[in-house]
């Protein structure tokens, strides 16, 4: 039997942690396979117990036995094989955070999942101590410790300024208009995003504007138009086909063919 929770931080961590959200698989001898996942934008640490599992990027196939794992920014939706006795507890990280977290390259860990000593030896070193296979207790951890292995730098302000802009815009305008916006070159804000996201301004924006589309199918508002044009204009796609060709490249699939329940799916937010 294949479960999915969340599990929601306080105060002190929401300026860089979004949520925990974890998958189990409880059946001792099957394997739960094709569970998919789409871009959002954000990073994850993976605490794994258990026999593993199977991360599909692009037709290659990862094997991640228990331990720690970041999972860098995915640009295409990533199946997921979770093996028998199985638990996967992530820490999604905001799109910012990875920029005080470590001084790796993202670039490198775009559409990757590498072990966490790659990116935060001392992170990896205080984590190996804990239960990997109980949420509250990491949650314990990072709520005492997680803020310790923050460092902020020269671009950490303007990287959080620009996604956050970006994200409470549900991706829609120009990247000129951005830069313009924080008084940067385009130039600048193009090298910023490919060290500390792994993605351009561009590619992050499309990501976002994906995720709101896909909320816009599998949670439809009672009483408003959510055919696919509507839904293509309403997130700043030119016209349907264009939307279509975006879909299709990012998710796999056309939007008319997508079904929800076959996705991992964050629950919807209260209004």
């Amino acid at each position: 039997m294949f479960e999915y929770k969340e599990l929601s931080v306080t105060d002190s961590l929401k300026s860089s942690i979004n949520k925990l959200w974890i998958f189990i698989n409880h059946d001792p001898k099957a394997i739960e396979a094709n569970k998919t996942i789409v871009p959002n934008g954000f990073f994850n640490i993976a605490f794994i117990t258990g026999k593993g599992a199977l991360v599909t990027f692009n037709k290659e196939v990862a094997e991640l036995k228990q331990g720690i794992y970041f999972c860098g920014q995915a640009t295409r939706s990533v199946s997921v094989d979770i093996l028998p006795a199985t638990k996967v507890i992530m820490v999604q990280l905001f799109p910012w955070s990875a920029s005080m977290f470590t001084v790796f390259n993202m670039k490198e860990c775009t559409n990757k999942i590498v072990p966490i000593h790659s990116i935060n030896k001392d992170f990896e070193c205080e984590a190996n101590d804990i239960n990997h296979s109980d949420e509250h207790t990491i949650l314990n951890f990072l709520h005492k410790r997680f803020n310790h292995f923050l460092a902020k730098n020269e671009h950490t302000g303007l990287v959080h300024e620009s996604c956050l802009i970006i994200m409470k815009k549900g991706g829609q305008g120009s990247i000129n208009d951005l830069s313009r916006q924080l008084n940067c070159s385009s130039r600048h804000l193009q090298l910023l995003f490919l060290k500390y996201l792994g993605l351009s301004p561009k590619e992050f924006s499309i990501i976002i504007k994906m995720r709101n589309a896909i909320d816009g199918i599998a949670f439809p508002s009672a009483g408003i138009d959510r055919s696919l044009t509507s839904l293509a204009l309403d997130n700043d796609f030119y016209d349907q086909a264009h939307f279509n060709n975006a879909f299709k490249n990012i998710i796999k699939t056309q939007p008319r063919k997508f079904i929800p329940s076959r996705y991992i799916l964050a629950f919807k937010k209260k209004d």
